[in-house]
């Protein structure tokens, strides 16, 4: 039956993915880096001791998934998260049924738990995927980043919007809690447990049907943590994952609250305004790096790098939290202003994507595999300590107009703050060290 699996699961789909990697790559959607765990309960405002909990879990599990794929054949690593996954969602379905509150909350928050703990092996499924393939020209690399980055931002936007609706039960165009229809069956159970029965079928088909790559004893690398850090291009990566999550990770729920606010459009049009950016533009993003990055593999990288000037997450954030995009009076009425405001938030994320995926794209040249995977993961766990330390004790923790300021108030106070300046120019300090260390230490020079 093994065998019978691992032949299936190696047919190639779409020229040239497997339906392992197919499987591999869901994971990756699915997955949270240390950035986004504050958007795992769905809350804007997430309170201080749950996000030191999910942040914890977070931190541990990223650690045992090292120690599991550095003592254990692969295939253990991949296929365990894809339990906790389903957990979660079966507890989601669960806690439909439970009248309380208080109980149901709790019930919930060993959900998002779960699901942190399960998320946490983003990085793993990163750094695994297409493991029985050597030598992968960069091109591929980049198209298949591109698209499954894409869809990993879809699929937050679907879950945030689910949120929205969830926590509006009054919402006229219905809402995704409460009972179906008349009857005394909750919503919650019909989603959840479909979702989670199908989650554990991935795990048993992973565990039963990857390649013989994935059953292999871990490599012994000698010297690893050495060779590591004798790449200058790692401590940097570390260095911004720390800005980052330090400066921007806490009006983050806020920022994506913002995108389905409006009372003038409903959820599911800036649903669609959503798939308009991460399919369509996308696809135009997806031609252009293929044709180029053939020839040219430094491409995305560089270019991703270039946006770094542009700061598309910073001026995302500021755009949904300062109160800039809340009415447009040229755009010529409430409909339009909020729909052209939701296209400019959405441009800036999808820059940001284009940043995120060439920074991957740029430690894939510059490192090896097994490499790679070391950094990814340590940045999960730089990460989620500078979110927890952000949440403590940055000027932004409970109010993002410390940094990102009220403009509706006028522009001249919001100006006039040091944090706002400061918390630019550490986000503008961030390329500056991509753009040296990358030439000096590509694997592959043009």
């Amino acid at each position: 039956m093994a065998l019978t699996s691992c032949r299936l699961l190696s047919i190639r789909l779409f020229r040239d993915w497997p339906v392992y990697s197919l499987l591999l790559a869901f994971g990756q959607i699915i997955s949270a880096n240390s950035y986004q765990i504050v958007l795992l309960t769905g809350e804007s405002g997430q309170a201080s001791k749950k996000l030191y909990v999910v942040a914890g879990v977070y931190i541990a599990t990223s650690m045992f998934w090292w120690f599991m794929v550095r003592r254990f054949k692969a295939v253990y690593a991949l296929s365990l998260p894809w339990l906790l996954y389903g957990l979660a969602f079966l507890l989601l379905g669960i806690a439909s049924f439970i009248d309380d509150y208080v109980d149901r909350g709790m019930t919930q928050d060993v959900a998002t738990g779960f699901y942190a703990a399960a998320a946490s092996s983003g990085a793993i499924i990163f750094s695994l995927n297409f493991g029985d393939e050597s030598g992968a020209p960069t091109k591929l690399w980049a198209i298949r980043a591109l698209i499954i980055t894409a869809f990993a931002q879809l699929y937050s936007a679907a879950l945030w919007f689910w949120g929205s609706l969830m926590s509006n039960p009054f919402h006229p165009r219905g809402s995704a809690s409460g009972n179906i229809g008349s009857s005394s069956v909750p919503k919650g159970i019909v989603i959840g447990i479909p979702i989670a029965i199908l989650l554990w079928a991935i795990g048993i088909v992973l565990f039963l049907g990857l390649p013989d790559y994935y059953r292999q004893s871990p490599e012994t690398i000698p010297g690893y943590y050495v060779s590591l850090f004798r790449r200058k291009i790692v401590p940097w990566f570390f260095v911004m994952v720390i800005l980052q999550n330090y400066w921007l990770s806490a009006p983050y729920g806020r920022s994506w609250e913002f995108l389905f606010s409006s009372k003038h459009v409903p959820g599911w049009a800036i649903f669609l305004l959503a798939v308009l950016f991460f399919v369509v533009l996308w696809s135009g993003l997806l031609v252009v790096f293929t044709v180029y990055s053939n020839s040219h593999p430094w491409l995305l990288p560089i270019f991703a790098t270039g946006l770094g000037l542009g700061v598309p997450r910073w001026a995302q954030e500021l755009w949904g939290t300062s109160g800039i995009g809340l009415y447009l009076p040229w755009a010529g009425g409430p409909v339009a202003s909020a729909i052209i405001s939701r296209c400019l938030w959405l441009w800036l994320g999808l820059l940001d994507t284009v940043q995120i995926v060439g920074l991957g794209m740029m430690l894939i040249a510059t490192l090896t595999r097994q490499h790679v995977m070391g950094v990814l993961i340590g940045s999960q766990i730089v990460g989620s300590v500078a979110t927890m330390v952000a949440r403590a004790t940055s000027p932004n923790a409970s109010h993002a107009t410390v940094t990102f300021p009220d403009f509706t108030e006028g522009a001249m106070p919001g100006l006039g703050n040091k944090w706002f300046w400061i918390c630019l120019a550490f986000q503008l300090v961030i390329p500056f060290g991509f753009f040296k260390f990358f030439r000096k230490e590509q694997v592959t020079k043009p």
